[in-house]
């Protein structure tokens, strides 16, 4: 015997799950795996609120002080010095810089990592977008922490220095 819900509770179930849907098309993330013999790991995590797309990078194992942190071009982080992943990710053809200036769309500034090894970014940009083949979409590009503090200024990648931790940016 089968029990048919009431049309207007099929209706709140089916509005209820179209929303959890949206939602989670609105997130891309990435596990950040060490890179260049280092112990650095952590998590990459971009959401979508209104017109801005927010970006937390956690990262542990990291020498203390501060990381460059990038968007790079190609989403592949399978070379052992993470140089598959290629460029930082500069679609508008920009200098390098700090996320407050003139910059690639891949520049995210340092990461503080404090005495423990671990630090956390959080940055939020309008420019940025998850998931629609837009060439401002950040899935399918790599998110990579560097050994040493971005200079943000020096062109193309702000000297700093080797590839600690890399992870491919995926939709989830």
């Amino acid at each position: 015997m089968k029990t048919q819900l009431p049309l207007g509770l099929r209706g709140s179930l089916l509005a209820a799950a179209l929303a959890l849907s949206a939602c989670a098309d609105r997130q891309a993330g990435t596990p950040l795996e060490s890179r260049s013999g280092s112990t650095v790991t952590g998590t990459a995590t971009f959401s979508e609120d209104g017109d801005q797309v927010t970006l937390t990078v956690d990262v542990t194992g990291a020498s203390p002080g501060a990381h460059g942190a990038h968007i790079h071009e190609v989403g592949d982080c399978s070379a052992a010095d993470a140089s598959s992943a290629g460029p930082h990710w500069n679609p508008f053809t920009k200098v390098h810089g700090a996320p407050d200036a003139e910059h690639h769309l891949g520049d995210l500034g340092n990461i503080q990592i404090s005495q423990d090894g671990k630090g956390t970014l959080k940055l939020s940009k309008a420019e940025w977008t998850l998931g629609d083949g837009a060439n401002t979409d950040v899935v399918g590009k790599a998110l990579v922490i560097h050994a040493t503090a971005d200079d943000l200024m020096t062109d193309p990648a702000g000297n700093s220095g080797a590839r600690q931790a890399c992870g491919v940016i995926t939709k989830q």
